[in-house]
């Protein structure tokens, strides 16, 4: 997925900002690599998906160079990570083992491929640009999701929280400490496993086993609460519907993209000399630096599609 951010923010008295964002699909198969082109060259930024449990492979790599290339930034999502708990029922800390590989991986990469003008590239779980994600069922979180909401609850800076949960910090619940290490008490655990997989795995527990007089309670202390035909629903069904309404995929995979991906107006700095092939000081060049609204018109049409008429077709692409 590449999203787009293409229009300007604007924030307005009341708190709020106004975004409008234009996603292209491409598809990470080989056998499709000029699609891959010709989607990058019309977006500022990449929502790379990377399967939690096979990881990065070949494709995902060959995307994410030709992305860079194209001085597109990326922001990650480890996805499937519903097989976690209903297919392979992995234990806490091995899954944070195998979230950390794949995020590693992919960071050798962009590491590899950065470009001076993009700066670092790289994606980081307590800096908010990587995301764990259940595409399936529809869920999925950063870490910025329970920093809000621990941070609320216990009064704690949202900050501090987002980096004790991921790394090296772990937590006892019997003395109620932070470490660097694991003390091997039983109830010592590593932060993102304590504060975050652990009470998904207790809801996506109670859902697929039907325990409805403990998971009401449970979501009530999270806030979240069913529709009264919801309520209904048993097993799988039940569970997907949960997930959906406490980490909604959209909310938080919207809020990774405007927080971390740049907007055209700060993109098309450094993306002009990858656009434009003339004069990168004259008025067309210029007009793209700026994101000039007054400025030439200027189309970049990165694709032609076939149109039902025989020999014509249409020009797909962006103006900027």
């Amino acid at each position: 997925m590449l999203p787009c951010p293409s229009a300007q923010d604007t924030q307005d008295p009341g708190g709020t900002i106004d975004v409008e964002e234009y996603v292209r699909y491409c598809p990470g198969h080989v056998d499709f690599s000029s699609e891959v082109t010709a989607a990058l060259r019309i977006t500022d930024g990449a929502l790379v998906v990377v399967d939690c449990i096979e990881g990065v492979c070949v494709q995902t790599e060959t995307v994410l160079r030709q992305a860079l290339g194209e001085r597109i930034r990326p922001v990650l999502t480890v996805n499937k990570m519903d097989r976690c708990f209903l297919e392979l029922q992995v234990d806490g800390e091995e899954a944070y083992q195998t979230f950390q590989r794949v995020i590693e991986n992919a960071n050798v990469i962009m590491a590899t491929y950065e470009d001076p003008l993009l700066g670092d590239v790289q994606v980081y779980p307590e800096k908010g640009t990587v995301a764990f994600s259940a595409g399936l069922h529809g869920w999925a979180f950063t870490l910025t999701n329970f920093a809000k909401m621990y941070s609320s609850n216990f009064g704690v800076d949202e900050s501090k929280i987002m980096e004790q949960l991921w790394g090296e910090n772990f937590f006892d619940p019997a003395t109620k400490k932070w470490t660097s290490k694991n003390t091997g008490s039983p109830t010592c655990k590593r932060g993102f496993v304590q504060f975050c997989y652990e009470p998904i795995k207790q809801i996506i527990n109670t859902c697929m086993n039907d325990q409805k007089d403990k998971l009401w309670p449970m979501l009530q202390k999270l806030g979240v609460f069913m529709k009264s035909d919801e309520k209904d629903l048993m097993g799988k069904a039940l569970m997907k519907r949960v997930m959906q309404t406490w980490l909604p995929a959209s909310t938080a995979l919207l809020e990774m993209v405007i927080f971390h991906l740049p907007s055209p107006a700060k993109a098309q700095k450094y993306r002009v000399q990858n656009l434009y092939e003339g004069p990168l000081d004259d008025a067309y060049a210029t007009a793209i630096r700026n994101c000039d609204p007054d400025g030439p018109l200027m189309l970049y049409v990165s694709k032609m599609i076939p149109a039902s008429d025989k020999g014509r077709f249409f020009a797909f692409g962006r103006v900027f």
